[in-house]
């Protein structure tokens, strides 16, 4: 392996140009996911292309060709998939072999309304920076696959097991029915590995989470007569509060697992509040209606019924302090999927894979990698944790603004990363002898 480390890392210096520009180009096809439909096509179509180029066995398909995917337990409808196609390509391996498969989603969010500093379908380089939106999350972790299966094939390695890169649609937004769809579609590899954006640290669980959303009716008006009004705006002012301090409540009530550190805490956040005529220009009486989004991050073994559970215990210890919801009771709906939190589990062959991807990192990035820990986010990898039997490794580049304006993807971390994966396949699917027995 020491042999293979000096070329791979002469590869990628050799060949950056190159590996660079494929990121670039990922960037610069917008995918963004409007539910409930999405613009994926273009980038899946690219996806398809180029792997095909390089040798792979390439299969596009629609998600209704899938059987028993909208009769799943965990298939969330309300989403419109035509023309939508999930793309994998597999690189055969000469047999005898472990397989691995790369699992990421083509979709990213909306690019927003926000200022952007560089365009965020430019693909720009400043300063060793990718910019644009899904650098980060997650076309450059795409982009690295692919570049370590290049890698390893134009330097002449022949693996025994087969490697799968699929890109998925529809997972932002608590979609995932894409990755569900792999799952019961195909690929059926023996581990998996997620290129969401960790910063190179080794994930093997991701926390969950769901957005809900909250409804307030009132009575609205001014009191000429002595009418009894109801504020919904108040009512959910008040709420917000009660979240803030149910935060601290379900911190109380679970202990972070051995993947996250003692001080990690599960956050409970307001995503939008609306409230009153925001047509007009004056609003002269208490607001009848009022709404908010929050989200609320669980650990394995937590579930989204669960969780609001026990948000309705405490808000009816609360409401002796806060009359306003006594008389404005919230409805509480789910605006997406509870996206389960999940952990690969400590099987013998997780065990086995984990400690290749703890020393191949040694080896890739000439340091410590650093221990495995647990994701701050939740992503789709339950659908591999818990409804496959194939167990999904978190493992992506280093950047920042996810989801904001300016994603970039740090492209030193990029380098890094093809090399780290470039290892993990040679050393887990096993790399094939040639007639004088010499490992290719």
């Amino acid at each position: 392996m020491s042999s293979l480390t000096q070329r791979i890392q002469d590869w990628t210096v050799r060949r950056e140009a190159a590996a660079v520009g494929l990121a670039q180009q990922l960037v610069r096809i917008p995918s963004e996911n409007h539910p409930p439909s999405g613009d994926e096509a273009a980038v899946q179509a690219y996806y398809a292309e180029y792997m095909a180029g390089i040798g792979a066995e390439v299969h596009v398909y629609e998600l209704s060709e899938v059987e028993g995917l909208t009769s799943h337990v965990s298939y969330m409808a309300g989403r419109n998939y035509e023309g939508r196609p999930n793309v994998y390509g597999r690189f055969a391996g000469k047999g005898g072999g472990r397989s691995l498969v790369f699992s990421g989603h083509a979709d990213t969010v909306y690019r927003g309304t926000e200022q952007w500093t560089y365009g965020p379908f430019s693909g720009e380089i400043v300063d060793g920076k990718l910019y644009g939106r899904g650098s980060y999350d997650m076309k450059g972790g795409m982009a690295a696959a692919i570049c370590a299966v290049q890698c390893l094939q134009e330097l002449g390695v022949k693996l025994k097991g087969d490697v799968f890169v699929e890109s998925v649609i529809d997972e932002e937004h608590g979609g995932a029915n894409g990755t569900l769809a792999g799952r019961l579609y195909g690929p059926h590899a023996d581990m998996a590995i997620i290129p969401e954006p960790t910063n190179l640290r080794i994930n093997p669980a991701h926390l969950g989470g769901g957005i809900w959303k909250a409804e307030f009716a009132g009575k609205s008006g001014i009191s000429f007569n002595g009418e009894v009004l109801v504020s919904a705006l108040e009512a959910m002012v008040q709420f917000a509060g009660l979240l803030r301090r149910f935060e601290v409540r379900l911190n109380e009530l679970y202990t972070p697992p051995i993947w996250w550190s003692a001080d990690r805490r599960l956050t409970v956040v307001a995503l939008t509040m609306l409230s009153g005529d925001t047509t007009r220009e004056f609003q002269e009486k208490v607001p009848a209606t009022a709404e908010m989004n929050f989200w609320i991050e669980g650990y394995p073994g937590m579930t989204g019924k669960q969780i609001i559970e026990e948000l309705w215990k405490f808000y009816e210890e609360q409401l002796d302090a806060i009359p306003e919801l006594k008389v404005c009771r919230p409805i509480i709906t789910p605006k997406i999927r509870y996206l389960l939190a999940s952990e690969m589990g400590d099987s013998e062959s997780v065990k086995q894979f984990l400690d290749i991807v703890g020393r191949t990192g040694h080896a890739a990035l000439g340091r410590d990698p650093g221990p495995a820990v647990g994701t701050p986010f939740a992503c789709d990898g339950f659908m591999f944790n818990v409804y496959s039997s194939t167990p999904a490794l978190v493992l992506g580049p280093a950047g920042e603004n996810a989801h904001a304006p300016d994603e970039y993807m740090n492209l030193a971390s990029y380098s890094e990363l093809i090399r780290w994966y470039a290892h993990i396949i040679a050393d887990w699917c096993g790399m094939a002898e040639d007639a004088g027995g010499e490992a290719q």
